[in-house]
């Protein structure tokens, strides 16, 4: 009986996780398969003239070498459409990226969408990530804290992730699209946060938001990195039936917003909505045992529904303050409003946010600790992939070194690259430009590299992609 109400309870639905049953069912009734068991003079003169030589604050921890790949500037191309959904691409071989559009109607209707146009690829990434998980369940043992590893001890990594596991003994392939939205709930990985405005970058016009992932870079959901972009209906009931229960405030709309990721995974990891409002995650390793909880919503569903319900940071704090929340994450939470003035103090905001089960702590960059290796520098908020406060110096180092001159480009030439950060997924949003920078891992890339923080970045137009219209209906008659 205990048993029953651990593994039930771990999944307390948020207002997006009482529809997500709908969502991932129809997901799966779309792709049925799932149930199937020459020298030239040097004029030295010219030369030295045009050298010049600055001091570097680059800190010798910082061991990673420089990105010097073009950013891929390209349309996405069109692969299918159906009366609710389209699907494109954009990158080439070991860089492509899947871009999905789903339109509601309902959560149904986009989770019947997505399931129907990624059909194939879920029923490839299931079976060979759940296998590759499984061969790698004694490292994963020693990730996740003693109670989740005594589960994966006892029941395997199925039956760990398993919402009804003593109830059901199903073993049927929607219940593993299920498992699979809860690993981040188990495995939180290191990751690095930035936010960077103001007097710190070369624009002073613009927000820019860092969320590295760093995980598994040879991990084989790597082969499915998906943006989905939700275009959900506002009108839906079932998002206003269940709002105030979850997160105490009065419903009043639903954004369009895109969740960058994997294919099957709807929850958030990181994400950024038609509003400009931005969301990403890293651990948060604590000494205190007793700050989190397994029973609860899980961040990724809480995430999403901040990213799909927020238009401010205001909105976004009460409803992560209101939620039933779980493990111990970092949050990298920023809003840029478009039609303000840069000169306006309120156009910019970007906080750094440790959330758990029994803390929650908003720090902006003027009150976040500081310290030898964590100096605070004006407009920035960061966290680097290690234990915080951090006793590695390379970040802090580098942000110091480019100060005043962080772009997008130099984040990805010369900060994450250094770092070593965000080696399965470097996600850099520029909410000035209204655009996204991102790459992914490629294990099977024989020519290399694996990490994504060394790879081809490619730039979405988030304003595109928006706008995307849904298919006619006349199309499909």
């Amino acid at each position: 009986m205990e048993r029953t109400q651990i593994s039930s309870s771990i999944f307390n639905p948020t207002p997006f996780a009482v529809i997500a049953d709908e969502y991932l069912d129809q997901l799966v009734r779309a792709s049925p398969l799932l149930f199937l068991p020459t020298m030239m003079p040097i004029n030295m003169n010219l030369l030295f003239f045009r050298v010049k030589i600055f001091k570097s604050n680059l800190d010798p921890s910082c061991k990673g070498k420089l990105n010097t790949n073009e950013i891929l500037r390209e349309e996405p191309r069109l692969v299918s459409s159906i009366l609710n959904g389209k699907r494109f691409v954009v990158g080439h071989n070991f860089d492509t990226i899947n871009i999905v559009h789903v339109y509601g109607g309902t959560p149904y209707d986009m989770g019947y969408a997505f399931g129907k146009l990624m059909s194939e690829d879920l029923q490839q990434l299931v079976p060979e990530y759940f296998a590759y998980l499984e061969n790698k369940i004694e490292d994963l043992i020693k990730q996740v804290p003693p109670l989740i590893a005594k589960w994966l001890a006892e029941f395997g990594l199925r039956g760990a992730l398993d919402l009804n596991y003593d109830i059901t003994r199903l073993n049927i392939h929607h219940l593993d699209i299920r498992r699979l939205n809860l690993i981040p709930e188990l495995i939180k990985a290191a990751c690095s946060v930035l936010g960077a405005w103001g007097e710190s970058t070369a624009s002073s016009t613009t927000l820019l938001h860092l969320r590295s992932l760093d995980w598994d870079e040879k991990a084989p959901i790597a082969k499915y990195a998906t943006v989905t972009v939700y275009h959900p209906n506002a009108s839906y009931a079932g998002y206003a039936d269940h709002f105030h229960e979850y997160y105490k405030q009065k419903y009043t709309t639903s954004h369009t917003f895109a969740n960058f990721g994997y294919a099957g995974l709807v929850g958030s990891i990181g994400a950024y909505n038609e509003v400009s409002v931005g969301l990403g995650q890293k651990v948060w390793i604590t000494t205190e045992q007793d700050i989190t909880s397994r029973l609860g919503n899980p961040w990724t569903y809480v995430l999403r529904d901040v990213i799909q319900f927020s238009n401010s940071l205001d909105t976004a704090l009460s409803m992560l303050i209101n939620t039933h929340r779980t493990c111990s994450v970092h949050l990298g939470l920023g809003e840029f409003h478009r039609n303000s003035s840069i000169n306006d103090n309120n156009s910019v905001g970007f906080l750094g946010i440790e959330y758990s089960a029994k803390e929650f702590n908003a720090y902006s960059w003027e009150d976040m600790y500081n310290t030898p290796n964590h100096p605070i520098l004006k407009d920035i908020v960061y966290w680097d992939p290690h234990p915080q406060p951090s006793n590695h110096p390379c970040f802090g180092s580098l942000l110091i070194d480019h100060y005043s001159h962080l772009d997008v480009a130099t984040i990805i030439r010369n900060i994450t690259s250094l770092l070593e950060t965000g080696n399965t997924l470097n996600l850099i949003l520029d909410y000035g430009d209204n655009a996204a920078y991102l790459a992914y891992s490629a294990p099977d890339d024989p020519q290399g590299p694996i990490e994504a923080f060394n790879r081809v970045h490619t730039r979405i137009d988030m304003t595109k992609l928006f706008a995307e219209p849904a298919p006619h209906s006349e199309d499909f008659a």
